[in-house]
């Protein structure tokens, strides 16, 4: 079955939709099952989702936040997607929920692979809420097309919830090619997805990844696999 496709006017009015989204699959899980898991992307884009979800009123000490995917840098860093959920979500009322790191202090991620599935997997039978994005390049987590790893990360042997991956030479990661990502089972047995997407660039990249190879664009590989569960938020 398909995804849902939503799309809004404003940034503000997705971005309040989103809260609602995030917030209240949240509140479904802990009233389930007494707790809930969150895994979210970093980047530019979720910021302004992270202030409004900071103050809500949520029994957050019941929640655990993970990343869907890490650079190796220090989590210091205005590059680590850990130092922007500690600064932008975990304050306020959300103070109160745990953090899961991706980054550990291994000298590379593939050292950190075992240690970190290890940490994760309480936290991925399956993930509640994952909130996911989109690059131009059609990847989404650090499953970077070309990417060294992207293939074991889309479909581990023994579907391993953790995987390195080696962006190097991938234009859209920069100069930070150490990653570490959740893989595509962790990603795709969520129970609720969201993906967040603003302008008319990732409208475009959106609808040719629908047509693609999903090693070419691999973002197509959870839009198929997540289906309905999956919810596409969009403004321009």
């Amino acid at each position: 079955m398909k995804h849902e496709l939503s799309r809004f006017e404003t940034r503000d009015a997705a971005l309040d939709f989103a809260a609602k989204f995030v917030a209240g699959g949240m509140e479904r899980a802990i009233a389930d099952r007494g707790r809930a898991d969150f895994m979210t992307s970093g980047g530019s884009t979720p910021g302004p989702l992270f202030d409004r979800l900071s103050g809500w009123a949520l029994p957050w000490e019941s929640v655990s936040v993970g990343l869907v995917d890490e650079r190796w840098v220090s989590t210091e860093s205005d590059a680590s997607n850990e130092s922007l959920v500690r600064t932008r979500l975990l304050t306020g009322k959300a103070g109160a929920a745990g953090l899961v790191p991706m980054k550990t202090r291994a000298a590379n991620p593939h050292d950190a692979v075992a240690d970190r599935n290890a940490a994760y997997t309480p936290h991925c039978s399956p993930i509640d809420v994952i909130l996911l994005g989109m690059g131009s390049d059609g990847h989404t987590a650090s499953w970077f097309p070309g990417s060294k790893g992207l293939e074991s990360a889309l479909l581990p042997s023994n579907r391993e919830l953790i995987a390195a991956i080696d962006a190097t030479g991938c234009l859209i990661a920069g100069s930070h090619t150490q990653r570490l990502t959740l893989t595509g089972p962790a990603v795709t047995s969520a129970r609720m997805a969201l993906m967040l997407l603003f302008g008319n660039e990732k409208l475009d990249v959106l609808e040719r990844a629908l047509k693609a190879d999903p090693m070419e664009m691999p973002v197509r590989h959870a839009i198929d696999k997540l289906g309905p569960r999956l919810t596409i938020i969009w403004a321009p």
